[in-house]
């Protein structure tokens, strides 16, 4: 009896096969769980806003930022075969705020550099593969640097942070070298206030703009 009862608990030890199907050739995310992207693209504002003077909002008074080119790396840790967390920035960029309606005599706002750093959760539905798609969310926070130019001098921008949205796809090309297309929708709303003139000389303003970026790119992603 002994014998049979050790025999069976030695069984009973043994590794089961994983259900998994295998990726032959893929190394797995606790062998290279660490990534590194470097990327480019375009930042293409869906602008929204509007302008008051002393409390009374200015009839069809709207604003723009222009779209602009961006370089981006990202840091990140894929901590499980379905998840990964990382963090982004870019190379601060200075964009337009441009007056429309209303405010299209008054052209350029203002010029405003920012940065923005962008910290995501992604899911991974298909696990590791060679091409490995995703989805995910996070916070975005924009620093503005620096506001200067225009036709708004006084003007002064607050900085802002907001909710994102990702959707993207890795395509590997090695064990650890990736190509990478990316996808973010950034919901942000920035508060402006300054003087602008009238026909009685400068009055005071307030500018709310949501420009609201859908941010598109492109690059490579290294594994260690």
């Amino acid at each position: 009896m002994a014998w049979w009862l050790a025999a069976g608990s030695a069984a009973s030890q043994t590794p089961q096969p994983d259900p998994r199907p295998a990726q032959p050739g893929f190394a797995p995310a606790e062998v290279f769980p660490y990534f590194v992207r470097l990327g480019a693209g375009v930042v293409d504002y869906r602008t929204s806003g509007s302008a008051s003077t002393r409390g009374t909002a200015i009839d069809n008074a709207r604003v723009a930022f222009d779209s602009h080119a961006v370089a981006t790396a990202e840091a990140g840790w894929r901590f499980s075969p379905l998840w990964s967390m990382s963090l982004l920035a870019g190379i601060p960029p200075t964009v337009s705020l441009q007056g429309e309606g209303a405010l299209e005599r008054l052209g350029v706002l203002r010029k405003v550099t920012y940065g923005s750093v962008i910290a995501g959760l992604q899911f991974h539905p298909f696990g590791q593969g060679w091409i490995d798609p995703y989805v995910g969310g996070g916070l975005d926070y924009t620093f503005v640097f620096r506001t200067r130019g225009g036709s708004l001098p006084d003007l002064r921008i607050a900085d802002s942070f907001g909710p994102v949205l990702q959707a993207g796809v890795d395509l590997r090309l090695t064990e650890r070298l990736s190509l990478y297309l990316d996808a973010r929708k950034i919901w942000l709303s920035f508060d402006g206030k300054g003087m602008a003139p009238t026909s009685h000389g400068l009055a005071p303003v307030r500018v709310e703009v949501q420009p609201n970026p859908v941010v598109t790119t492109v690059g490579l992603s290294f594994r260690f």
